[in-house]
């Protein structure tokens, strides 16, 4: 009896375990996997066993883009993108460009005095891989994708986020839009310079910063799903209130990595779904996620400066304000209960 018993209990282990290893195991024919990396940007896309991967994030994700692309079984890149040579898109590239052999990495033509830019040459030439600068029109093929540079028209922009390289992917019924940092003018430029620039899923640009996805970019791209790259209470106040607002307003679904982590959009090229949920969350980066749906927070007659290194709050005429460092301080007009709810901790010093 004792044996008989055991052996039901494995065949029922096998089972489930049979079932598991079957129901995990069935892939996906097209895979967009916008990466949580904080205040940066990184995308993975997937398709029939190709990869290419847009942006990295910045230093500080580096090793978790490196490992996050492991565990998804990349070995080697048909393609990296560069959109632009910023820090917190072009750190991860380096770290990709170590850890995988790329067949070619796309990159746009301009050179900045940078420290990042000099690592990522010194990569590139211990690498050998070979560069391409994309015009616009140029076409790629990534699998049974289909890649589009749409953008940018000329590389000698004033903004360096004018430069981003932009391009849209089209799989099966779908197109999916992704233009970096690119800001209102350079938005308008693509929109000038392209016949038809409707799309169903669209990274939203420059992290949802005031100065990009303005009214005519977003009424000519017209996206059901918007995808918003940013870090959870990052200096720069990203998202702001008014791109919230104008996304709201085209009636596109929302999903957000600093409210909800990484998020992947699946395809077999006639439906489209997620890893989660919408997010209803339409608040700007202002309001430390305290806002309510329309992005619009109760403020306070009390202005504060934040250090979103330490988590502290500290009155304006604070000492600690003056050594504090300008990336790290963010300035509010949140209650004073707002902020300790939201996990800050008041200065002990000038005892806000």
């Amino acid at each position: 009896m004792r044996f008989a018993k055991i052996k039901i209990l494995v065949i029922c282990l096998l089972i489930i375990f049979n079932f598991g290893i079957s129901s995990n195991a069935e892939e996906t024919d097209f895979e967009l996997h916008l990466l949580d990396v904080g205040q940066g940007l990184s995308i993975l896309v997937k398709v029939d066993d190709h990869y290419l991967l847009y942006d990295g994030g910045g230093a500080k994700t580096s090793s978790f883009v490196v490992s996050y692309l492991r565990t998804q079984g990349v070995i080697d890149l048909d393609y990296i993108v560069v959109s632009h040579y910023d820090e917190d898109h072009l750190n991860g590239i380096i770290g990709a460009l170590h850890a995988f052999d790329c067949a070619t990495v796309l990159a746009p033509d301009y050179i900045p005095d940078t420290d990042i830019y000099a690592s990522y040459i010194s990569a590139i030439q211990k690498k050998g891989v070979s560069v391409i600068y994309p015009e616009k029109g140029d076409v790629y093929t990534l699998g049974n994708a289909s890649i589009v540079i749409v953008g940018p028209t000329s590389y000698n922009n004033a903004s360096e986020n004018n430069n981003c390289i932009s391009l849209y992917i089209e799989y099966g019924d779908f197109r999916y839009l992704l233009c970096g940092d690119m800001e209102s003018e350079g938005e308008e430029d693509i929109i000038n310079s392209n016949d038809d620039m409707s799309c169903d899923l669209y990274v939203v640009n420059h992290h949802g910063s005031a100065s990009s996805s303005s009214f005519y970019f977003l009424n000519h791209v017209l996206p059901k799903y918007a995808l918003l790259s940013c870090g959870a209470y990052n200096a720069y106040n990203h998202p702001s209130v008014e791109t919230m607002e104008r996304l709201r307003n085209i009636d596109c679904e929302l999903y957000r990595t600093d409210k909800q982590g990484t998020i992947i959009a699946y395809s077999d090229g006639n439906t489209l779904w997620f890893n989660v949920a919408p997010s209803t969350d339409w608040s700007g980066g202002s309001s430390l996620g305290g806002g309510d749906i329309a992005g619009v927070t109760s403020l306070g007659s009390t202005t504060y400066v934040c250090n979103m290194n330490t988590y502290k709050f500290h009155y304006e005429y604070c000492d600690s304000v003056n050594k504090m460092k300008e990336e790290n301080k963010m300035i509010t007009n949140e209650s004073r209960d707002t902020l300790i709810a939201q996990g800050f901790e008041p200065c002990k010093n000038c005892c806000p």
